[in-house]
């Protein structure tokens, strides 16, 4: 059975597995794969992967193995967070393999394998769920199944949202239902942008790994959508996480037809920027709205909230500015993938909104960094040299020097490429949590969308704010694994 087959097999019910702990190849299907990954104690997995690897498991099959186990066995649920980041770092672990050295490119997948078998842990102590069987209804059609599921989620109705999705998903393509599903990924910042992620996460992955949707990740990432756990009914009630999507809404008329073929402007990017650390989150989309009306590229204004998001993190490392840069990259990513225009709005719109809600939960200012203004350090060493002692910086904790020093080694000729690769290594032997990940991984997304070299430069050099700094030997996991794989 390939892979293909296997998917199409799974089902509503997300898989039927047999067979024990048994060590055949990805020839013989995933069943046994997602055994594994279930069952074995944490502390046997790393050396029954390698086993399996050595038989001839690909690295895609048990990226796809690990998808279907860890929204088996996690929900998100009573938060799009905390445990449920073994589901939403998976595409941002597969990233990172894809561009390791053929020495390193097990490691992220054997890491997430243990994430999975911490967090598996977590829900059983807590609440012992597991994904249940759902069938499809047997007289669904296509169309009312949509609109099914389209209500379901306008209605924050999580149980009929699933019954839907996995109707819906009998008939419908990976591009039909995610062209559903990614407005809803938009539509509010509960969970500190998680939603964006999490639908941002299952179709990049999904897309990337060649296979049709995965009914087990469909049904997971519509769950996700619509937690409001511990709030009033959203559809009912008037709630500050929704006004800005409702006021967006509302603006979408404003915008010109012509809002995609627009120019930079530096003082446009100066004016945007401003009104970011000083408007409200309902208003900074009618800001955008003037700026599209005004001939502004969508371009230059991802771009800056990119620089802003970026901004906040470097001013105040941490779990919560970290999600402004990684939502505005969910949300752009969403942006790029989606074909239909009003989709393409809102995430432009809310992008923003949510850029400045970043900013009200970190109170920062205008004046506290600018990343335009940032000073390079001037190059001393050979910029190979060079390199290590950047990095270095980040061990001392002086994250705004390392940022300095990036930005003078690429401006004085060093190797933007080795520098990311660099970032990569430190990522792959030094993670010790999904932000590391996900992180590392939407920086350097955001950076191959854009050109520009003096706007590229200054961008991977704000990804000092939370590089991983090197460390002397690899975390344990990581060491274990290499001698395995020896």
């Amino acid at each position: 059975m390939n892979r293909r087959t296997f998917i199409h097999s799974a089902g509503a019910a997300g898989l039927s597995l047999s067979g024990g702990l048994g060590l055949a190849g990805a020839g013989a299907g995933l069943s046994p794969v997602v055994r594994v990954l279930e069952d074995s104690p944490r502390e046997r997995l790393p050396g029954e992967l390698v086993r399996l690897i050595r038989t001839g498991l690909s690295h895609e099959d048990l990226t796809t193995a690990l998808f279907l186990a860890t929204t088996r066995n996690v929900q998100p649920y009573p938060d799009v967070g905390f445990k449920y980041h073994s589901v939403m770092m998976l595409r941002s672990v597969f990233l990172t393999a894809q561009h390791a050295p053929p020495a390193e490119r097990w490691l992220p997948a054997i890491w997430a394998a243990d994430y999975l078998k911490d967090t598996q842990a977590q829900e059983r102590a807590s609440s012992g769920w597991q994904m249940s069987r759902r069938a499809p209804s047997n007289n669904a059609n296509p169309d009312g199944a949509r609109r099914a599921l389209t209500a379901a989620l306008d209605k924050w109705d999580r149980d009929a949202a699933d019954a839907a999705v996995t109707n819906y998903a009998q008939s419908a393509d990976l591009t039909e239902i995610f062209a559903l599903l990614f407005p809803y990924g938009a539509r509010d910042l509960r969970e500190i942008g998680h939603k964006a992620i999490a639908v941002c996460n299952a179709h990049g992955l999904l897309t990337l790994l060649g296979g049709a949707p995965l009914m087990p990740v469909l049904r997971s990432t519509v769950a996700a959508l619509l937690n409001s756990e511990g709030q009033p009914d959203p559809a009912t009630h008037d709630l500050t996480p929704d006004r800005p999507w409702r006021r967006n809404r509302e603006r979408l008329h404003q915008i010109p037809p012509s809002w995609r073929a627009g120019r930079d402007d530096p003082g446009a990017r100066i004016e945007l920027r401003a009104a970011l650390y000083r408007t409200s989150a309902e208003e900074a989309g009618g800001v955008v709205v003037k700026m599209l009306q005004r001939g502004i590229s969508p371009d230059a204004i991802w771009q800056v909230m990119f620089d802003t998001a970026a901004e906040l993190l470097m001013h105040e490392p941490g779990i919560v500015p970290l999600h402004a840069q990684t939502t505005a990259n969910a949300l752009h990513y969403i942006y790029r993938v989606c074909d239909n225009e009003q989709t393409q709005q809102m995430t432009l719109l809310q992008c923003a909104a949510f850029v400045a809600m970043f900013r009200e939960m970190t109170r920062a200012r205008e004046a506290d960094l600018e990343l335009q203004k940032l000073e390079p350090l001037p190059l001393e060493r050979r910029p190979e040299e060079r390199l290590e002692e950047i990095f270095s910086a980040l061990s001392a904790g002086h994250r705004v020097q390392a940022a300095r020093g990036s930005l003078g080694y690429l401006r004085d000729g060093g190797d933007a490429d080795k520098l990311i690769a660099t970032a990569r290594h430190h990522l792959i032997y030094g993670a010790q949590e999904a932000h590391d990940y996900k992180f590392t991984a939407a920086i350097l997304d955001n950076l191959a969308q854009f050109s520009d070299p003096g706007w590229r430069a200054r961008f991977l050099s704000a990804g000092m704010a939370y590089f991983k700094a090197p460390r002397t030997q690899p975390v344990p996991l990581v060491a274990e694994t290499l001698q395995l794989l020896a």
